[in-house]
C-alpha cells in the first residue's frame, strides 16, 4: 500500500491529527514539519534504515530504531489501557489492534536521515490521537552520536479523541473490562508486539492456532508460503516457553546455541518484504461468544511453545520477556509467575525500557560470561527525595543568607548517610562553592584535631586551584593582616601556597608546635573563614562519622558556625551511627550547643529503605524490570531490612553460592526463589563479611586484620615498609588482593576498606586486640627507630599501637627508656595544641614505661614527667591527680629550680579550679619567700600599705629616667620573681583587694631596684598606674605618664602579657585622659590579642570593658543586645560563670532602656553576695542608676548611690572612672528628689556631685565636660537662676554633640526642655523635645523616643 491509497482508505487523516486533537501550540516542536505514515510502511521504513546486520549486534543505528520502535510499542500499550478504562467492550478493544488500524505521527528534517523521531500515533478507528513527549532533544544527540549511545528519555502520552461523547456511543455503558479480559487484552497485545517487532501478521498466527475463521481467504497472502513461515517463525514445542525468573531455574544447557544457518535465517527474515506479510485490507474480528473466550483463555501451551521467542531473532532479552509475559495471560495452566496482571503493568514496563535502555532494553554484557558483576549505580539514590530536598534546601539557605547551617545526618551503620550527603555536592560545586571530605576514625593513630585540620588544609588547597594568581595575591594580602599567618601556616600549610612565590605541595602538620593553644587556634581559624568564605563562596565541610570525633574537632567546628559577627558562609554536614550517639553524648551536646547560639541545625534520621525502594534498587543492579524483582527483592528485604549495604552483600553472597546465576541463555540474571528460602543464610552482615573473609588465606586474612588496626584506611607507605619486615611480608600484595576481592579499594595513597562494617569484621576476628596492637607498634618501631619523623605520623601511629597494647611485655631497658621519651615528647606537642587529652595518655603512658627507681637514677626525668603529668591532667579536670603530682614534686625536689614551677601551677590550680584563695596565695607567697622576697602576710601588707605605695609612687615619678635605667634580663631568678609577683597581683585583686596596691607596688620596687626589662615590665608599671589614677589626684597623671611609657615599650611578642597590659591602661587609666570611644577601640584590641594568645580569661574582661564602656557612650541599642546575646552565649558554653553574670547585668539594662520587659538588676543577686563582691556592687549600681536616670525613678538610683557611696567611706576604697559615673547619675536623681520635696539637703549632695565630675572633667573635657555642665545646669534650674541654667544646658548639649554621646545629647535636651516648658518657652521646648526624640531614636531606645513623643504632643495641645 502507498501513501495514496492509504489516504483514500482514510481520508480523515487529512482532516484530523494530532496537531488537531491537541492544538498546535502545545506541540513539543513546531520547528520541524509532521507528516502521518501508515504503521506498516513506517515498520519497513525502520527495517531498512536500521536493519542490515546480525539483530545480536545492535550499531547505533539500529539502538535508535529499536527506541523508536519501543516507543510506538508503548503508545499502543496506552491505548488499550486509555480504551479498557472508557469502558469499551472487549470485542472493540481487539479488533481495534490490527496494524492498518494505526498510523505514525513523525517529524520530518535532519533525523530523515536515521529513521524518523516520533510524535505520536493515531488510531484511525475509533479515533485516537496520541501524541508523545519526550526529552527528544536529547534523543537527536545519541542519534548523531554526541552522547552516550545508551542515553534514554522520559515518555509522557497524552490521549484525545474525535469524539465528543466521554463514552463512544458503540460502548455499552455497563461494559466493563474485568481481570480475565484484561489478559484476554494482553494476550493480543502480545501478539501484536510480536508480530510488530519480528514481522508475522497475528492474522497468520491465529491460523495456526485455531483454523480458518471469517474471511479466511483474506487471512494470509498467498505470496507467502506457508512452509517459509513455519521455516522462519516457528519452532518445536516446549522448547522455547521456559520462564526461569522468580519461578524455575533451568540449566543453559537446555537450549542448543545458535547455529550459522539459523543465523541467516534470521537475517533473511529481517530482510522480508513487510508489504507481503501483511494483507492490504483491514481484517475485522467477529464477536466472541462466551465459549470462545474461554476457549482462547483455555489453549494450553501449543500456542505460545511454537511462537518463536524475540530473543531467538536477535531482539534484547527484556524485550522478548516482555512479550512472553504477555502471550502467557491466553493460559491458565503453562504460565510463570510473572505473566501480566493488567495493561498497567504493561506500560510500566515498557516505559522503564525507554527511561534507561542502557540497562534495562539492550544487552548490558558485550561478551556474555558466567562471571558478569552486578551493575551498581554508586550515585543514584532511593526511597530519599525527601532528605535530599531539606539537605539541598539547607545548602540554598546558605549560598543566599550568608548565614553558616549544619545538618546533622544520623541513622544505622550502612543506611545509606554519606551517600545521601554526596547528593548535594553538585550543588556545591555549580554555586561556586568549595567543599571538603574527611572522616573520623575509630582508632587513636591520629591526633584529635587533625581531620579538622586536615578538611581546613584540604580548603586552602582548593582555593589555590580555582583562584587566578591576582585574586590569590589579594586573598594572601588579606589573611597576612587579619590573622595569625605564621600560627596558621604551621597547621594549615597550603595557605602559603596562596603566595605565588610559593608553589610547592606542603603536608599538613598535625601537631601544632609549642606555644600555640587551642585558642589560639579557633581564633585564627575563625578569622580565616571570615575571608574565605562568602555568599559567592559557600564553604561545605563534610565530616563522615562524628561518634568517633573527638571534643577539640567540635568546639572548632562549632566556633567557626557561631561566629556570627564574620561573614562566616559555611555549610556544615556531619554524619554519625545513631546507636552510638546516646543523650548526652558529646555530638548530642554539639547540636544543641548550636542551636543555643540561633545556628540553624537541622537533624535527619535514616531507616531502612522501603521494600519498593529496595525492589527497585535490585531491579537497577541486575538489569532486570522492577516488576520481575519481587520475588527476590521480598527475600533480600526480610533479610536486610533495608540497609543498602547489606542488601549488596546478600546479594553477593548468593551470587557466590550459585543461588542467583547470569544465564547465557537468557542474557540476564535469573535465580530460584524456593531454593533462597531452604538456604540458611545469616541476617548479621557482620557475619557475613566474616564468612566471606573465613575462605581466604591466612596471609589474606591477616593483611585485613592489620589495616583494621589502622582505621578506616591505612596509608601505603606503611603497607609497604611493614612488607618488609618478617612479621607482616607480602602485606602490600595481599592488601592489593583485598582490593580484587572487593573488601578494599585504593583511594590516592591509602588502602581503604570499602565500608566501616568490612572494617568492624576485620577488628572482630582478631582475638587478642591488645597484644595484636602491640606487636605492630613494635614492628613499626623496629623501621622508625633511627628514621627522621618530620610531621610526627609515624611517631604518633607507633605509641598509638604500644600504648594501646601492653607496655609491660616490654623488658629491654633501652627501648623502654626511648618509648618513655617518644611519650613524653609527644604530650608536650599535644599539650602545646590544646589536645589535653592526648597529652594526658602520652605522659601517662611515659610514666608507666619509667623504671621503679626513677627518683634516685633519673631525678630529672621525674620531675619533667610530673611536672607534664600536672600540666595535662590540670584542664582534663583531673584536679586531684594534677595536685597530688606537684606535691610529689614540692616533697622530692633538690632546689628551687625544681620546685618553683610546681608552686605557680599548684597556686594557679588552687585559685582558678578549687576556688581556694587563701591556699593559693600561701602557694605564691612561698614560692617568692623561696627565691628570697620577703613578702608579708595579708596583715603585714594592710600596715604597711600607704608606705609602700608612696615609695612606689615616688619611683614613678620620673617616667623618662625610669624606663632609660630598665635593661633586658635572662636572669632565671628574677624572671621567677616577676612571674610570682603577677601571679601573686592576680591573686589578691580578687581575695584581699583592699592590700593589692601593697603587693603591686612591691612589684614596682622590685622592677626599678633591680632595672628589670623583661615581658613582665609593662604589665607591673601599668597595673599600679591604675591603682594610682583612682583618687583623681595629682598622682594620676604622673601614673597615666608612666603608664604611657610603658605601653610604647609594650613587647607584643608575648601577646597574652600585651592583651593584659591593653585591658589595665585603656580600661583603668585611659578612660580618665583619653577619649573614650578610643579607649573602646584599643579595647577592641586587646581582645583581638587575648583570643590569639588563647587568653580566654583576659578576653573575657576587655569584651565586658567594651560593652560597659559602649552602653555609657550610646551605643545603639539594639546592635548591643546583639552582641551581648552572643557573648552571652559563648561565656555559658565556656562555663564563665562570672562573665555571665555581668552580661546578665548589661542585658538587662540594654533591654529596659530600649523598652522592652527586663526582671531587673535586683533580682540577679542576694545581698549578701554582693556584700562580698564591692566590685560587682559597683557594677550593679552603675547599671541601675543609668537607668533609673533616663527612665525617671530618683528614688532607686538615690537609695543604691547612697549605699554605694557609704560602702566605698565605711572600706576606704578610692573613687574610680566608674565611680564618677554613678555620681554623676546620682546628682540628676538628687536634683529630681528635689523637685519632689523640696528637701535643702538634696541640695548638697548635688553640689557634691558636681565637684566630682568637675574634678574628673579637669583630666578629659571629651569624657566629663557635657556631665559637669548638665549638673551645673541643673543646680541653677532649682536655684531659679535662668539664665545660668540656660547657658549651661547649652554648653552640655554642644558639649555632648561633640563628644558623640548621642544619648546624653538627648538627655541634655529632655532635662532643657522641662525647664523650658516650666518657664513658659514652649517654642523652645519644643525644639528641644523634638530635638531629644531624634537622639533617643538613634540611640535605639523606644521608650525614650516615645516619651518626647507625648511632650511634643502637650505642648501642641
Amino acid at each position: 500500500m502507498n501513501n495514496s491509497d492509504f489516504d483514500l482508505l482514510h481520508p480523515q487523516l487529512n482532516n484530523y491529527s494530532l496537531a488537531t486533537a491537541i492544538g498546535e501550540e502545545n506541540r513539543p516542536n513546531k520547528a520541524l514539519p509532521v507528516r502521518s505514515i501508515p504503521l506498516r510502511r513506517w515498520i519497513r521504513e525502520e527495517g531498512r534504515n536500521s536493519y542490515h546486520h546480525d539483530p545480536l549486534d545492535f550499531s547505533k543505528d539500529g539502538k535508535a530504531s529499536l527506541i523508536r520502535k519501543v516507543t510506538v510499542a508503548y503508545a499502543v500499550a496506552k491505548v488499550l489501557q486509555h480504551v479498557s478504562e472508557c469502558r469499551y467492550s472487549i470485542d472493540q478493544i481487539l479488533r481495534l489492534l490490527l496494524i492498518d488500524n494505526f498510523a505514525v505521527r513523525v517529524y520530518e528534517g535532519k533525523l530523515s536521515d536515521l529513521g524518523w523521531e516520533v510524535e505520536g500515533v493515531y488510531v484511525i478507528s475509533p479515533e485516537l490521537a496520541v501524541q508523545i513527549r519526550s526529552n527528544w532533544q536529547s534523543s537527536i544527540s545519541f542519534f548523531d552520536g554526541t552522547a552516550d549511545d545508551l542515553t534514554g528519555r522520559n515518555v509522557q502520552t497524552t490521549i484525545t479523541s474525535n469524539t465528543t461523547d466521554s463514552h463512544p456511543h458503540h460502548a455499552r455503558p455497563d461494559a466493563e473490562v474485568g481481570d480475565c479480559d484484561e489478559r484476554m487484552i494482553c494476550y493480543y497485545l502480545g501478539r501484536f508486539l510480536h508480530s510488530f517487532f519480528c514481522g508475522v501478521d497475528p492474522q497468520r498466527i491465529a491460523v495456526e492456532e485455531h483454523g480458518r475463521m471469517e474471511n479466511d481467504d483474506d487471512l494470509c497472502d498467498p505470496n507467502v508460503s506457508e512452509p517459509s513461515m513455519k521455516k522462519n517463525f516457528f519452532l518445536s514445542p516446549s522448547k522455547n516457553s521456559a520462564h526461569t525468573t522468580g519461578h524455575s531455574l533451568q540449566k543453559d544447557g537446555d537450549r542448543k546455541p545458535r547455529t550459522k544457518e539459523t543465523s541467516s535465517n534470521y537475517q533473511q527474515m529481517e530482510r522480508l518484504d513487510f508489504s507481503q506479510m501483511f494483507p492490504s485490507h483491514s481484517f475485522s474480528y467477529v464477536s466472541l461468544t462466551g465459549s470462545d473466550r474461554s476457549k482462547i483463555q483455555n489453549t494450553d501451551e501449543s500456542f505460545h511453545a511454537n511462537f518463536y521467542p524475540l530473543l531467538e531473532a536477535g531482539y534484547p532479552p527484556a524485550l522478548s520477556q516482555v512479550v512472553i509475559n504477555l502471550l502467557e495471560c491466553g493460559s491458565d495452566l503453562f504460565r510463570s509467575d510473572d505473566f501480566y496482571q493488567s495493561l498497567e503493568d504493561v506500560t510500566n514496563d515498557l516505559h522503564i525500557l525507554l527511561e534507561d535502555p542502557g540497562r534495562f532494553l539492550f544487552d548490558q554484557f558485550k561478551a556474555p560470561s558466567r562471571d558478569q558483576a552486578l551493575v551498581v549505580d554508586k550515585e543514584k539514590l532511593y526511597d530519599r527525595a525527601k532528605e535530599t530536598a531539606l539537605l539541598t534546601d539547607a545548602f540554598c539557605r546558605v549560598a543566599l543568607s550568608g548565614n553558616s547551617e549544619a545538618v546533622c545526618v544520623s541513622g544505622f551503620s550502612g543506611c545509606g548517610k554519606t551517600r545521601l550527603v554526596q547528593s548535594v555536592f553538585e550543588s556545591v560545586d555549580a554555586s561556586g562553592g568549595y567543599l571538603v571530605v574527611q572522616k573520623f576514625d575509630e582508632t587513636p593513630t591520629q591526633s584529635p584535631l587533625s581531620v579538622v585540620l586536615s578538611a581546613l588544609n584540604d580548603l586552602c588547597g582548593m582555593i589555590v586551584e580555582k583562584k587566578n594568581q591576582d585574586e590569590l595575591r589579594e586573598l594572601y594580602e588579606n589573611i597576612t593582616n587579619s590573622t595569625n599567618l605564621a600560627l596558621l601556616s604551621r597547621v594549615l600549610p597550603n595557605i602559603v601556597r596562596m603566595n605565588s612565590s610559593d608553589t610547592a605541595v606542603h603536608p599538613v602538620n598535625q601537631s601544632v608546635s609549642s606555644g600555640m593553644n587551642f585558642h589560639m587556634l579557633v581564633f585564627a581559624v575563625m578569622r580565616l573563614m571570615r575571608i574565605i568564605s562568602s555568599r559567592s563562596r559557600p564553604v561545605m565541610i563534610f565530616l563522615d562519622d562524628l561518634q568517633w570525633a573527638d571534643t577539640a574537632s567540635l568546639d572548632l567546628v562549632h566556633a567557626i558556625l557561631s561566629d556570627v559577627k564574620g561573614s562566616n558562609c559555611v555549610f556544615f554536614v556531619g554524619s554519625y551511627r545513631d546507636q552510638d550517639v546516646k543523650q548526652g553524648h558529646f555530638v548530642d551536646e554539639f547540636m544543641h550547643s548550636l542551636s543555643a547560639y540561633e545556628v540553624r541545625c537541622t537533624e535527619l534520621h535514616l531507616d531502612g529503605l522501603t521494600e519498593d525502594a529496595l525492589n527497585q534498587m535490585l531491579s537497577d543492579a541486575l538489569c532486570v524490570t522492577p516488576r520481575l524483582c519481587k520475588s527476590l527483592s521480598s527475600i533480600v528485604y526480610y533479610k536486610t531490612r533495608g540497609s543498602p549495604f547489606f542488601t549488596f552483600e546478600f546479594l553477593n553472597s548468593l551470587i557466590d553460592r550459585g543461588i542467583v546465576i547470569y544465564s547465557l541463555r537468557e542474557r540476564r540474571w535469573i535465580w530460584d526463589v524456593d531454593q533462597i528460602h531452604a538456604e540458611d543464610i545469616t541476617d548479621n552482615v557482620l557475619q557475613m563479611i566474616s564468612d566471606k573473609m573465613a575462605i581466604l588465606d591466612d596471609k589474606d586474612k591477616k593483611a585485613l586484620e592489620v589495616a583494621a588496626c589502622f582505621g578506616i584506611k591505612i596509608n601505603e607507605s606503611f603497607a609497604r615498609d611493614l612488607s618488609r619486615t618478617p612479621m607482616y611480608t607480602d602485606l602490600q600484595s595481599s592488601l592489593d588482593k583485598a582490593v580484587e576481592n572487593g573488601f578494599m579499594e585504593r583511594d590516592d595513597s591509602n588502602y581503604r576498606f570499602v565500608h566501616d562494617k568490612v572494617r568492624e569484621a576485620a577488628y572482630l576476628s582478631i582475638d587478642s586486640k591488645d597484644e595484636y596492637h602491640f606487636n605492630l607498634g613494635m614492628a613499626l618501631y623496629s623501621i622508625f627507630a633511627d628514621k627522621n619523623d618530620d610531621n610526627g605520623i609515624a611517631t604518633r601511629t607507633l605509641l598509638a599501637h604500644i600504648n594501646h597494647g601492653i607496655p609491660s611485655l616490654l623488658t629491654c631497658k633501652e627501648t623502654r627508656s626511648y618509648l618513655a621519651q617518644l611519650n613524653y615528647k609527644e604530650s608536650l606537642k599535644s599539650f602545646g595544641s590544646s589536645d589535653f587529652t592526648s597529652a594526658y595518655q602520652y605522659i601517662k603512658a611515659a610514666i608507666s614505661l619509667s623504671p621503679e627507681d626513677s627518683w634516685s637514677n633519673h631525678h630529672d626525668q621525674r620531675i619533667k614527667f610530673l611536672f607534664q603529668f600536672a600540666n595535662a591532667a590540670f584542664p582534663c579536670g583531673r584536679i586531684q591527680e594534677a595536685k597530688d603530682s606537684l606535691n610529689e614534686i614540692i616533697e622530692n625536689g633538690r632546689g628551687i629550680h625544681d620546685t618553683f614551677p610546681s608552686y605557680i601551677l599548684l597556686a594557679k590550680i588552687l585559685f582558678s579550679a578549687c576556688n581556694d584563695l587563701s591556699q593559693a596565695f600561701a602557694a605564691c607567697r612561698m614560692s617568692l619567700q623561696m627565691l628570697g622576697e620577703d613578702v608579708p602576710d595579708v596583715e603585714g601588707a594592710k600596715n604597711n600599705l600607704t608606705s609602700q605605695v608612696a615609695k612606689a609612687k615616688t619611683l614613678l615619678k620620673d617616667s623618662e629616667l625610669l624606663h632609660s635605667i630598665l635593661v633586658q634580663t635572662d636572669d632565671w631568678r628574677i624572671l621567677a620573681i616577676m612571674q610570682a609577683y603577677d601571679q601573686l597581683v592576680t591573686i589578691t585583686y580578687t581575695s584581699h583587694p583592699n592590700v593589692m596596691p601593697h603587693y603591686a607596688g612591691r612589684w614596682v620596687q622590685f622592677t626599678v631596684v633591680n632595672r628589670v626589662s623583661c615581658r613582665y615590665t609593662s604589665k607591673c608599671i601599668v597595673t599600679l598606674g591604675a591603682i594610682l589614677c583612682r583618687d583623681l589626684s595629682q598622682d594620676a597623671r604622673i601614673a597615666y605618664r608612666s603608664a604611657k611609657k610603658a605601653l610604647a615599650s609594650l613587647d607584643y611578642s608575648h601577646l597574652d602579657v600585651a592583651a593584659s597590659v591593653f585591658l589595665t591602661f585603656y580600661g583603668l587609666i585611659g578612660g580618665l585622659f583619653e577619649p573614650i570611644q578610643a579607649c573602646i577601640d584599643m579595647l577592641r584590641r586587646g581582645y583581638e590579642m587575648a583570643m590569639q594568645a588563647g587568653n580566654l580569661s583576659v578576653a573575657a574582661f576587655l569584651q565586658l570593658f567594651v560593652l560597659s564602656r559602649s552602653i555609657r557612650i550610646g551605643a545603639n541599642l539594639s546592635n548591643l543586645q546583639k552582641e551581648i546575646d552572643i557573648e552571652l552565649k559563648m561565656a555559658t558554653h565556656r562555663s564563665q560563670t562570672f562573665m555571665t553574670m555581668r552580661l546578665r547585668f548589661y542585658r538587662e539594662t540594654v533591654l529596659a532602656l530600649i523598652g522592652e520587659e527586663s526582671s531587673g538588676h535586683s533580682a540577679l543577686l542576694s545581698d549578701e553576695y554582693l556584700s562580698s563582691n564591692p566590685s560587682l556592687v559597683e557594677a550593679l549600681c552603675l547599671n541601675e542608676a543609668l537607668c533609673s536616670a533616663y527612665l525617671g525613678n530618683p528614688e532607686r538610683i538615690h537609695h543604691l548611690s547612697k549605699r554605694y557611696l557609704e560602702s566605698l567611706q565605711q572600706k576606704r576604697y578610692s573613687i574610680t572612672q566608674r565611680s564618677v559615673y554613678i555620681i554623676f547619675y546620682f546628682g540628676l536623681s538628687t536634683a529630681a528628689t528635689y523637685r519632689n520635696n523640696g528637701d535643702p539637703h538634696q541640695l548638697r549632695k548635688l553640689d557634691y556631685a558636681i565637684s566630682i565630675v568637675a574634678k574628673a572633667a579637669k583630666f578629659s573635657e571629651w569624657n566629663f565636660k557635657n556631665k559637669a555642665s548638665l549638673l551645673k545646669a541643673e543646680l541653677a534650674s532649682l536655684e531659679e537662676d535662668n539664665d545660668e541654667a540656660d547657658e549651661q544646658y547649652d554648653f552640655a548639649i554642644a558639649a555632648a554633640r561633640s563628644s558623640k554621646f548621642i544619648n546624653e545629647e538627648g538627655l541634655a535636651c529632655e532635662l532643657a526642655g522641662l525647664h523650658c516648658k516650666k518657664h513658659g518657652k514652649v517654642a523652645k521646648a519644643f525644639n528641644l523635645f523634638s530635638e531629644a526624640e531624634r537622639c533617643y531614636q538613634a540611640w535605639g531606645s523606644t521608650v525614650k523616643a516615645h516619651q518626647m513623643t507625648n511632650e511634643i504632643n502637650s505642648l501642641t495641645t
